[in-house]
């Protein structure tokens, strides 16, 4: 007498297919998430996650603690097996930008320009962290490197003259900046509102009493302070 054919219980095939459907989705989800930090490594200069008219010192995260983490970890890991991979370092350095990290995206911008000292969108973004870290001469000083490689380069000049009118108080300097970037870029995508605040920056002549220390400066906060904090938003540009 042959027995019957044993048949898998209805709910094991079921919880096996379940299974198989969380984990498809929980691996997308992981995949999506490095991909979207490699795929900006090529991109130009991006925006702070917030400025405002001072430098935003505090932290700020727009991702979720767990997507960070995540992302963290799988960076790093990358760097175990090669410290100068620069698919992981400028990655890792935009990651702690956009969580408002700025010291730790120092040391990331850092090491990847150490390999590619002439990455001028890098660079621009080390100085950005360094003006939100309330460093402005540091700031200063590695937008004019980045010039120094690309002297069009139309994020560097923004962010320059950002940082001489509300870092130093040179409105003279911003003017001088922003009047390059708009002659090397005739089809800057920001140029009317980039012109109107050239146009609130013209500077009264002094009068005769005038310190000899101030001339050629002007208040920054008279010079269409709601328009520019607008302006301000976009020091870091994203692809």
């Amino acid at each position: 007498m042959s027995k019957p054919n044993r048949k898998e219980p209805p709910s094991r095939a079921k919880e096996s297919s379940g299974n198989l459907i969380i984990m498809a989705v929980i691996c997308l989800a992981a995949g999506l998430g490095i991909g979207y930090y490699f795929g900006r490594i090529s991109g130009s200069a991006r925006m702070p996650v917030a400025v405002g008219v001072q430098p935003q010192t505090g932290q700020s995260s727009l991702m979720d603690p767990a997507v960070f983490l995540q992302n963290e970890a799988s960076l790093k890991s990358m760097l175990q097996s090669n410290p100068g991979d620069l698919n992981a370092l400028i990655p890792l350095g935009n990651l702690y930008y956009d969580s408002g990290k700025f010291a730790e995206a120092v040391q990331y911008y850092g090491k990847a320009l150490a390999a590619d000292p002439n990455n001028v969108n890098v660079r621009t973004d080390l100085g950005t962290c360094y003006w939100n870290l309330g460093q402005a001469d540091a700031a200063i000083g590695e937008f004019q490197k980045s010039l120094g490689v690309n002297p069009s380069h139309a994020q560097t000049l923004y962010n320059l003259g950002i940082v001489y009118l509300h870092g130093k108080n040179n409105a003279v300097e911003a003017r001088k900046t922003w009047e390059r970037l708009l002659a090397t870029n005739p089809n800057y995508a920001e140029r009317a509102r980039l012109e109107q605040m050239l146009a609130s920056l013209t500077l009264p002549e002094a009068p005769p009493s005038a310190s000899p220390s101030k001339a050629g400066q002007a208040d920054p906060s008279k010079a269409g302070s709601s328009g520019m904090e607008d302006l301000l938003k976009r020091m870091k540009k994203r692809p």
